[in-house]
């Protein structure tokens, strides 16, 4: 048998453990030594031994010298299980070969080093795509430490999830229901909103026998949920969370709700509906790694217009239900030409039983090139005073506007600033930082900035200690060499301070009344941000010469030298 033989039969154990390991990854490993298969075991559940230590478990004879195939690199560190790698060195193992790299920061390649200085070999990357399909959840979460949004819905041939009177029941066949029972097991939390309780009456639960149900979530702005409802009187068996937006008109019914069994949390956005994002901050801050959304067409398209949703799967039925009137998956205004579609990216499509099943991932966020337009925003603070062909600052962008309107205002957006920002990436409904021009005659806070950015960053990672948050920000050398710890730098616009700088990007920490303020933490690790270096720097750079050849900074006439004599 081959290494590759070997790697798929841990991939094959490491499937075992679907639906049992959340928030943890699924993870096969098989030990191998002159040719013969003497351990293999997959991580069975959330905190007991790794699928490395229970492999050794199952070891048939010493393991020295052997080579261990494990489908994720081991973990290093004490969790509620002892590290993976202490176990390798010390059955002393010759080799390991490993698929899937561990993004988790307490791992991430810590532990191919500390096998490397054991005197292991180590080989990365060994059929690593075939490894990653196994945890696209935990990669996830354990980078955004937010859920796994699947959007599951079943429609006709003609895209209809229910007729013209609101019926659903059923539009596939068993073996697809089936397939859904199995897929409620795989996530941990399951999502409908208000209308689907009100017309269906679910339990939304699990119906096999040995198969775990999971936590359900329902979206419920004005608090509507019936107490009668399968959903509260089964609160009990089943963890339940409500969200809901009005605070003012539901105290006694949250209380009922509470005194049932029912947990709620309250998060609402400037139109009083359930603030999807606000909502996955708080699931992942539960342990909630995945959520099924079983909604309808409004909270689907409520979820896509949020970006919460990263895979969609499609049952189509071998149907025509035929109406204008009859329901579809996603609904809302919906987009205005193609361009604006959300895009998805095919990758598998099966037959189960009668219907047809294809599971898609949500591609992400397309910018545009060199494309103009009118950007249209919608604010309050900022139009006191303000008239056509003022400046205001668009996450650090500064622009002219063109039309003022009671809510808001608008502005032309020329091809090159969509080339040279993030603002390509903005969709319709996204938040933005604004600020006005300074008065010549008021006072100054921050540094300079000119609302001309020198380039984007991406983000890297978000990380809260006690009440601040830690955002980390990687750039391209020409950005990063303007940027020193304690400095400044502009990042959408916002002002702050440099805390720590590193070869490919620096670090912030951005404190509450920032975080209220602004729309930096309504971002996730790999979205754009505009940079703005402080102007001074910039200008010091230029009289300098620091970025011209040799031959050009002879032309200047200004050097250190001179900048002392003159007290500089």
């Amino acid at each position: 048998m081959t290494d590759q033989n070997y790697m798929l039969q841990a991939i094959q154990l490491a499937k075992q453990g679907e639906g049992w390991t959340n928030p943890n990854p699924m993870v096969g490993a098989v030990i191998v030594k002159n040719g013969r298969i003497i351990g293999k075991g997959y991580h069975k559940k959330c905190g007991e031994l790794h699928a490395e230590r229970n492999a050794i478990a199952s070891l048939t004879e010493s393991a020295e010298g052997a080579t261990i195939y494990v489908t994720l690199e081991p973990c290093c560190h004490y969790g509620k299980t002892p590290p993976c790698t202490e176990a390798i060195i010390e059955q002393k193992i010759k080799r390991v070969v490993i698929g899937s790299r561990d993004p988790n920061p307490k791992v991430s390649g810590k532990g191919i080093k500390m096998l490397q200085e054991a005197g292991i070999e180590v080989i990365e990357d060994f059929m690593r795509e075939e490894c990653d399909r196994l945890n696209p959840v935990f990669f996830h979460y354990i980078t955004t430490k937010t859920p796994y949004v699947v959007m599951k819905y079943a429609m006709t041939l003609d895209g209809k999830i229910a007729t013209k009177t609101g019926a659903s029941k059923w539009i596939t066949g068993e073996a697809a229901r089936a397939e859904v029972q199995h897929m409620r097991h795989r996530y941990m939390g399951i999502m409908a909103g208000i209308g689907t309780v009100l017309a269906d009456d679910p339990m939304l639960n699990v119906r096999v026998e040995g198969w775990k149900s999971p936590i359900r979530i329902l979206c419920d702005s004005g608090l509507r949920i019936p107490l009668d409802g399968q959903i509260v009187k089964s609160a009990g068996k089943y963890r339940t969370i409500v969200a809901y937006a009005d605070s003012e008109n539901t105290e006694a019914k949250r209380k009922r709700l509470h005194e049932m069994g029912v947990e709620t949390i309250c998060c609402p956005d400037e139109n009083n509906q359930v603030d999807l994002k606000k909502l996955m901050k708080y699931l992942g801050e539960e342990g909630i790694d995945s959520i099924l959304l079983e909604g309808g067409g409004t909270l689907n398209d409520s979820a896509l217009r949020a970006g919460i949703v990263q895979e969609v799967q499609a049952f189509i039925a071998p149907k025509l239900f035929g109406g204008m009137n009859s329901k579809t998956p996603v609904e809302g205004i919906g987009v205005r030409f193609p361009s604006e579609a959300v895009k998805l990216k095919c990758t598998d499509i099966c037959q189960i039983g009668e219907d047809i099943r294809i599971t898609c991932q949500v591609c992400g966020k397309e910018q545009l090139t060199g494309e103009s337009g009118v950007l249209a925003v919608k604010a309050k603070k900022v139009l006191e005073g303000t008239k056509i062909g003022d400046s205001i600052a668009v996450n650090g962008i500064c622009l002219t506007v063109t039309s003022l309107q009671s809510d808001g205002f608008t502005a032309d957006v020329m091809a090159e600033t969509i080339r040279r920002s993030s603002l390509g990436s903005s969709r319709a409904g996204s938040k933005v930082n604004l600020e006005r021009a300074i008065a010549a005659d008021g006072r100054f806070g921050g540094h300079i900035v000119s609302g001309h950015i020198d380039g984007t960053g991406v983000i890297r990672s978000m990380i809260r200690e006690e009440n601040a948050i830690w955002v980390s920000i990687g750039t391209s050398p020409q950005i990063l060499h303007l940027i020193v710890e304690k400095g400044s730098i502009c990042i959408d616009g916002i002002s702050l301070t440099v805390a720590k700088v590193d070869e490919t990007g620096f670090q912030v920490s951005v404190i509450p009344h920032t975080g209220e303020e602004t729309a930096l933490l309504e971002k996730v690790p790999g979205d754009p941000v505009n940079l703005e270096n402080d102007v001074i720097g910039k200008y010091v750079e230029r009289l300098l010469g620091i970025q011209k050849n040799e031959e050009e900074k002879k032309e200047s006439g200004i050097t250190m030298e001179f900048l002392e004599k003159f007290g500089f």
